[in-house]
């Protein structure tokens, strides 16, 4: 098949620094070319994945129609990332990648990124994200460190959480995803009351980083619609202690981690590795079909029920739609 795919934005995909769904998309991309399949990218003109045609939009068009107009006339189906004002003139897959407005209605094609985010929008279609286990590697000897992988400004990621937790169990928090001052200047700090500040960085970087921790404390306050930095850290042979909202318990097995949200239980697991295993962590990513090409594969699936029959599911079905009452930023319960 010929897919293209289309992504608004300014960030490349591969992106340099933070960008989970583009991240997500060059892996399904990388999926889908190992699988046989031909694919074309429209999306910001420094993007490149080898063996892709890239087709930048103009940076400042507005009209739909300019980038329908890049599509190749040889795509069999179009996957899109936003909720399209004006469907393409060709089959049409979306993926939401986010939680939806209240009272927001999606296309009858629409994916969502796991059960419970589904479920939250009145659909049954979900595809688990899935990362190229290949760019993760798992240290043997880790170190004295849980990392916080999250952007800190967001108050539902619950950095003041995580670092509660690190602090009651004597271990020092390192923080991915907090601001980068000028020069960098906050990798020079040393370690503040057992939490250091390392900005927001990617790449080899963060993978090393992963690659020795101990576990990943990840004490979300909302319905996490999958968490990219959870299946990061099994990969990397991190643990991870969370809280067990959205799709974290789809994830998170007691083989893997901690889910609860009390300061008391998260911190009596980062304190105790012994209860873990790092290639166990690992070999989740496996087990639980959360690689680039299991979630390839199952997009596949998709392209063909739609291309075979124009639709998803059941054309009766409703088309999804945020559920009655649902409030993204609403905080949950976080206990002492």
């Amino acid at each position: 098949m010929h897919i293209t795919f289309y992504k608004a934005g300014k960030i490349p995909i591969p992106p340099a620094l933070y960008g989970g769904t583009e991240r997500k998309i060059c892996w399904i991309i990388r999926g889908l070319l190992e699988l046989g399949h031909q694919v074309t990218l429209i999306a910001n003109a420094q993007s490149h994945i080898p063996g892709v045609e890239l087709r930048p939009p103009a940076p400042d068009a507005t009209d739909p129609a300019h980038w329908h107009r890049l599509i190749p006339p040889a795509t069999d189906l179009v996957q899109i990332w936003d909720n399209p004002s004006v469907p393409p003139p060709k089959p049409c897959l979306l993926m939401v990648s986010g939680n939806g407005r209240p009272g927001e209605t999606f296309p009858r094609n629409t994916v969502f990124i796991s059960q419970h985010h589904a479920a939250n929008h009145g659909s049954r279609h979900f595809i688990h994200n899935g990362l190229d286990l290949n760019e993760y590697t798992c240290a043997e000897t880790r170190g004295d460190y849980a990392i916080f992988l999250a952007k800190a400004r967001w108050a539902v990621k619950n950095l003041p959480g995580a670092i509660d937790v690190a602090r009651r169990a004597g271990l020092e928090l390192r923080v991915i995803g907090s601001r980068n001052w000028p020069l960098n200047l906050q990798r020079r700090l040393p370690a503040i009351r057992g939490v250091r500040y390392l900005g927001t960085f990617g790449g080899d970087e963060k993978h090393d980083l992963l690659a020795r921790a101990r576990c990943l404390i990840f004490p979300i306050r909302w319905e996490e619609p999958f968490g990219i930095a959870v299946i990061e850290a099994l990969a990397s042979g991190c643990y991870v202690a969370a809280t067990p909202y959205g799709s974290l318990p789809e994830i998170v097995t007691p083989a893997v981690g901690c889910l609860s949200n009390r300061v008391a239980e998260l911190a009596a697991a980062v304190k105790n590795p012994g209860l873990f295993n790092p290639r166990v962590c690992r070999d989740r990513i496996t087990s639980g079909g959360f690689t680039h090409l299991d979630m390839a594969r199952k997009f596949v699936a998709c392209y063909e029920r739609i291309l075979a029959h124009g639709t998803l599911g059941d054309p009766a079905e409703p088309a999804p739609a945020t559920r009655p009452g649902f409030h993204a930023k609403k905080l949950l319960p976080w206990h002492d």
